[in-house]
């Protein structure tokens, strides 16, 4: 008895997926992606969030998604110059940063950015729970497109719609 040859395996047409990174239980969640999903993707605003609470850059984080954003968070100023000065974050529209943080600041940030011929066009927000006026004052003159009061609330966010590029 011949055996029967291979019949050829026809191509898939499936949209593509992503898989996003594990979660605590270690299980990995797939996610079906389709072109439109991706095009829109693109078409979003990004804005770099820098934090170096988990909880804070969490809350930030998913107002800026539930406004439509696309977000990256990184949890320090140096992280966040480092994606930006290598290029690996090359569309960023918008950069929301906590002002005080281990090693460099979110002030520090804002001074590298704004000194940058590659980065100064990008709105940096300051943000911080503390309500000091001169640090309010100092950052706004440095260029800081606005400073928010943490908690970060989802009005604070539809605020700043007009300041993204």
């Amino acid at each position: 008895m011949a055996a029967a040859a291979p019949s050829p395996v026809p191509a898939l047409s499936a949209p593509t997926t992503k898989v996003a990174s594990p979660k605590a239980g270690g299980d990995r969640k797939v996610v079906p992606v389709t072109v439109a999903d991706e095009v829109e993707q693109e078409q979003m605003l990004h804005v770099l969030a820098v934090d170096d609470s988990n909880v804070d850059r969490a809350v930030i984080a998913k107002i800026l998604r539930s406004s439509k954003y696309r977000v990256t968070t990184v949890d320090s100023a140096t992280r966040a110059l480092e994606l930006l000065c290598l290029g690996l974050l090359p569309d960023v529209n918008m950069i929301i940063t906590d002002y005080w943080m281990p090693g460099m600041t979110g002030y520090e940030l804002l001074k590298r950015v704004k000194e940058s011929s590659e980065l100064k066009e990008i709105p940096v927000v300051i943000m911080s729970s503390e309500n000091v006026p001169n640090r309010i004052t100092r950052c706004l003159e440095e260029g800081a497109e606005d400073f928010l009061l943490k908690p970060v609330r989802p009005s604070d966010v539809s605020r700043l719609c007009s300041r993204i590029r």
